[in-house]
């Protein structure tokens, strides 16, 4: 009687193939959803720890993260998460002005204002906690920071943070109208579709960016 040999055969084989080529078929799909879906929590719970963050800023200081003595001429357009990585395009469809989130006026890093104590025209560690320049680091409002583990913002997408600091009270822009002041990704598409514009008031989130609005008083 013959013994039958080890192994597979050639037809087994083709077999075990093809299933495995069906269900990476059928859980792919899936899967890439999964993924894409934690990216869009991640960034949802990134924007309000980055608000909640400026928030204890304007808390403990009493200024909303724009500008100080000596700080930047005629106010601030845009806080960057990170300067390299900021995305410039606006999406097909995009609100008036979205382009602005990624290219407009004047910017400063984040991290000036919640990694350092660094609001003026100095940048990340050079010149901070300069007296009368930047906040107070004794008094009853001082700077308590950091303020984030981390100095350099990007979204689960490698892309910049970016704040509209135009809008913060006491800030310089020009028009009349309300405006909300988010921290934004771009989202998935790195893309901003979000408006951004003088003559857009109370502008809403478009798109498929993502973003957590701060409260200001006005």
């Amino acid at each position: 009687m013959e013994k039958r040999q080890n192994g597979f055969t050639l037809i087994e084989v083709i077999v075990v193939i093809a299933v495995v080529a069906i269900l990476a078929a059928i859980l792919t799909p899936t899967i890439a959803k999964q993924i894409q879906d934690s990216r869009i929590s991640r960034a949802k719970n990134e924007t309000l720890v980055i608000g909640a963050a400026i928030a204890d800023l304007h808390k403990d200081t009493g200024w909303w993260p724009y500008t100080n003595a000596n700080g930047p001429a005629g106010g601030l357009d845009r806080i960057l998460g990170n300067p390299s990585t900021v995305p410039t395009g606006a999406a097909t469809g995009s609100g008036a002005g979205a382009a602005n989130w990624g290219t407009y006026g004047a910017t400063k890093p984040i991290y000036d204002y919640l990694y350092y104590n660094n609001p003026d025209d100095d940048t990340g560690s050079t010149g901070r906690n300069q007296a009368n320049q930047d906040y107070p680091t004794t008094g009853e409002f001082k700077w308590n920071g950091p303020y984030l583990d981390h100095k350099l913002l990007d979204d689960p997408w490698g892309r910049s943070y970016v704040v509209n600091a135009r809008y913060f009270p006491g800030n310089t822009h020009g028009g009349t109208n309300r405006h909300h002041v988010y921290v934004l990704s771009a989202g998935p598409d790195h893309l901003w579709s979000t408006p951004y514009s003088d003559g857009t008031a109370e502008e809403e989130i478009m798109g498929d960016d993502i973003g957590f609005r701060i409260c200001v008083r006005k």
